[in-house]
């Protein structure tokens, strides 16, 4: 008799824990989402909890900005003389917590490798959720969806509106980058060609920029490692897109209106211009990207939380209310991830982050060779470009969550504890 055997990950609860993570719109589904989050979270961090106390010199930086962020949360009820704050509590921890389970759970670096892979599963489910929604409806229990022009713009299981047009980049690293994840032409070309569906039907003028941008650092990296050189893979896979696009655009006319709102709100480029087969587009005009909205996004509304709050900012910030929405309060969001925790925690959180996301950096860049190594530090390239046009970045799951592994990895690799394929 044959005997079959299944050898599952040894890690799988904490995967699961990762795409329940991720998949915050499952909020909407069940109240019992967060049952489903916190059971195993607790196990992890009750499992280890002694080592959040005992501090070794090369992690310095991670644990001041958990210790940091444990003052924000005592600094945010002094500041309100209230209990207002508390729903912000899991929203502010849970990102550096999974950090923290990451770097005691997770020891080799296949285990990084599955951790990667469940992430960028994710996202792609994200990118496939707004495409159902496109040919299919909207899903009820996900975020409001919302219209532009007269173009209805989709959230994702990822979470809000806003969420998925941050990731893009994420899944372009994986579809072309250093680790070649999808080796099967087919498969690149397939997955390419959805992330771009997605993008597209987004409507947000930050998917296409981050795209382009993450072009730009994975055109770096293979021109100072691999020369001119382009994969054959990468051309083919980039043929079979540009083939199967007017077939696309037959099964689906509306598309067409999409991509054409995308290209107006982000170039003012009206494709309508160029042939009479091409669709004009007008109504998204107002929500095109121009340098006033750049400047606002940099600073400017940084400089009316200030008009608000006052010289708080930059003492001690003014607690979580400095996260507004993203840490469930009232309050004036400075819709940059960076400037953010200025309002939060004053310059000193602001001087923490920036302090650990340099360390991280400057470690992997020293490994830049070596190929994970390489595949983080392009993605955290990414993030910090997010950051600084994204509220919340170092707290959103879907965002921030390569960002807090590549933290537990390069800690490892600090220390020599990692086992290290050959």
């Amino acid at each position: 008799m044959m005997n079959f055997t299944i050898k599952l990950p040894s890690h799988l609860p904490l995967y699961g824990l990762i795409a329940v993570t991720i998949f915050t719109a499952l909020r909407g589904y069940s109240s019992v989402y967060y049952l489903v989050l916190a059971i195993p979270l607790f196990y992890y961090l009750l499992t280890r909890l002694n080592s959040l106390f005992f501090i070794n010199k090369n992690h310095i930086a991670f644990y001041l900005f958990i210790y940091y962020s444990f003052f924000v949360i005592l600094w945010s009820f002094a500041f309100e003389l209230s209990l207002s704050s508390i729903g912000g509590i899991p929203r502010l921890l849970l990102m550096p917590l999974i950090a923290f389970i990451f770097f005691n759970f997770l020891r080799t670096e296949k285990d990084f490798l599955i951790a990667l892979n469940v992430i960028f599963i994710c996202i792609l489910v994200g990118a496939l959720s707004i495409i159902y929604q496109f040919f299919l409806g909207p899903i009820a229990w996900f975020a409001e969806s919302a219209t532009r022009g007269v173009l209805t713009r989709y959230s994702s299981l990822l979470g809000s509106l806003t969420v998925f047009g941050s990731v893009t980049g994420f899944l372009l690293i994986y579809i072309f980058g250093p680790l070649n994840s999808l080796r099967n032409v087919f498969s690149r070309a397939s997955v390419f060609g959805l992330l771009c569906i997605a993008t597209a039907i987004s409507l947000q003028k930050i998917a296409l920029l981050i795209l382009m941008i993450s072009s730009l650092f994975l055109l770096i990296y293979n021109i100072k490692f691999n020369g001119l050189r382009i994969k054959t893979g990468n051309l083919v896979a980039l043929g079979l897109l540009i083939l199967s696009l007017p077939l696309l655009l037959l099964v689906s006319p509306m598309m067409q209106t999409y991509i054409s709102s995308l290209l107006t709100i982000v170039f003012n480029f009206d494709a309508g211009q160029f042939s009479s087969s091409l669709v004009s587009v007008n109504d998204v005009r107002t929500s095109t990207l121009t340098l006033e909205s750049i400047i606002q996004r940099l600073y400017g509304f940084t400089l009316l939380a200030y008009e608000d709050y006052g010289n708080y900012i930059f003492f001690l910030g003014v607690g979580m209310r400095g996260g507004a929405g993203v840490m469930g309060m009232d309050g004036i969001s400075a819709h940059n991830g960076l400037l953010e925790l200025l309002l939060m925690g004053g310059p000193l959180y602001l001087l923490i982050a920036l302090f650990l996301y340099f360390d991280v950096q400057y470690n992997l860049y020293r490994d830049i060779t070596h190929k994970l190594s390489a595949t983080f530090f392009i993605l955290n390239c990414i993030f910090l470009v997010v950051a600084i046009f994204t509220a919340g970045a170092f707290f959103q799951p879907s965002v921030s969550i390569l960002f807090w592994l590549s933290v537990a990895y390069t800690m490892l690799r600090k220390t020599n504890t990692i086992s290290l394929s050959k």
